[in-house]
């Protein structure tokens, strides 16, 4: 690893393609015979979009998941060809770069509706939706109980295709599952008044990662499925029976050694102060890289494939770990922060219960200071780096 982003940036995330892959093929075999929209939103929960994207449509997915105009953008700037449903709501005044990029966008508005019809009607050509249905959520959607009413407002508009109709779980990864199935109960009453007024929209959708898993009387025309391609599970409830191969690991180095005395404290506010001889190294990683400061004194790392503990607070570019009882460490010995190392593994869900958030939040905060190595068959094949990019 002698690459330029390396030598002046030692610590970086690596990225499995093939974890990827292989992950994809395992969510298929649950979802036979449905179509798979591959959620890439947050820059592909940290893992990096654009590669993730490149070998995902080689794979044939039949879309991408978005929630930002600009990362849909992104995404056809970079040769994507495949269908992109951006999730999100957008400005009426931004309607014409989602038509102008051919992305399919979520609606439930007719103002929007107006708005998407006229920038096709300028450009000479469709529009196409995703029709949302508030079931439950509370985010964006029209109310199920006004959505007939609705979509045959919005259908109004001539230059636009209604390709689905579609909504989302938040209690998918529950134990509790009861919510959920009076959402699908609600998506299929509808689904049924809407053929009865004529409707007849091809691609209805609602399952998430969780609904995959557990809710296959969900899995209606399509799934949008995101952690799981990427080789976690959404949370300790759901049903495993996959084999996920985790595709993230976060990497730096040792960069400095301090050899305490009794007394000596380390980091801002004193916030470790040694009781008795201590050893202490310094990683170059900090919250500015989306390493969260909660994580002191009850996180962990891996050095030399052993547990190496997280003390004091974390600096805005480093943060300390214990070596007492790792003699043989030096400068520049590799330390993994999420990953694994023999048979020792740091998940995102073990971060995420160290700072008390979820698994999502500790994979999307690893930002853009750090490169991303990506991997094919054991070898490396790309880095990307922004802070390098002229």
């Amino acid at each position: 690893m002698k690459d330029e982003a390396l030598v002046l940036r030692p610590s970086w995330v690596e990225v499995d393609l093939d974890a990827v892959l292989d992950n994809l093929s395992q969510v298929r075999t649950l979802v036979a015979g449905k179509k798979l929209c591959a959620v890439v939103k947050a820059d592909a929960y940290g893992l990096g979009a654009v590669p993730v994207c490149h070998v995902l449509a080689e794979a044939g997915v039949d879309a991408f998941g978005v929630v930002m105009l600009d990362e849909a953008v992104q995404l056809r700037r970079a040769g994507i060809v495949t269908p992109i449903l951006n999730m999100g709501e957008i400005l009426i005044e931004h309607a014409g770069y989602a038509v102008e990029y051919d992305v399919q966008q979520m609606i439930y508005r007719p103002e929007s509706a107006q708005a998407l019809s006229d920038a096709a009607a300028r450009l000479r050509k469709k529009a196409i939706v995703h029709f949302k249905i508030n079931t439950g959520m509370g985010r964006y959607g029209c109310d199920y109980e006004q959505a007939l009413e609705t979509l045959q407002q919005c259908r109004r508009y001539p230059h636009l295709t209604f390709e689905g109709v579609m909504t989302h779980f938040p209690l998918s990864d529950a134990v509790d599952k009861s919510f959920a199935q009076l959402q699908i109960l609600r998506m299929k009453q509808l689904r049924r008044q809407f053929e009865q007024n004529g409707i007849d929209i091809p691609c209805w959708h609602m399952c998430n990662s969780g609904g995959v898993l557990d809710l296959p009387q969900a899995h209606m025309d399509m799934v949008r499925c995101g952690l799981l391609l990427y080789g976690y599970y959404p949370s300790e409830d759901v049903q495993r029976p996959l084999t996920l191969k985790p595709a993230m690991t976060v990497k730096t180095h040792i960069i400095a050694i301090r050899e305490l005395r009794r007394g000596d404290s380390v980091g801002y506010s004193r916030r470790f102060i040694a009781r008795g001889p201590e050893r202490v190294a310094v990683l170059p990683i900090g919250y500015a890289d989306g390493y969260d400061r909660k994580i002191r004194f009850s996180g962990l790392t891996l050095l030399n494939g052993r547990k190496a503990a997280i003390i004091s607070g974390l600096c805005m570019d480093a943060c300390f770990i214990r070596i007492s009882e790792f003699p043989q460490a030096r400068i520049g010995d590799p330390v993994i922060l999420m990953g694994r190392s023999g048979k020792e593994e740091i998940s995102p869900h073990d971060i995420a219960h160290a700072i008390q958030s979820v698994s999502y939040e500790v994979m999307a905060r690893f930002g853009k200071r750090l490169p991303r190595l990506y991997f094919r068959n054991g070898n490396r094949v790309e880095t990307i780096h922004d802070a390098m990019k002229g």
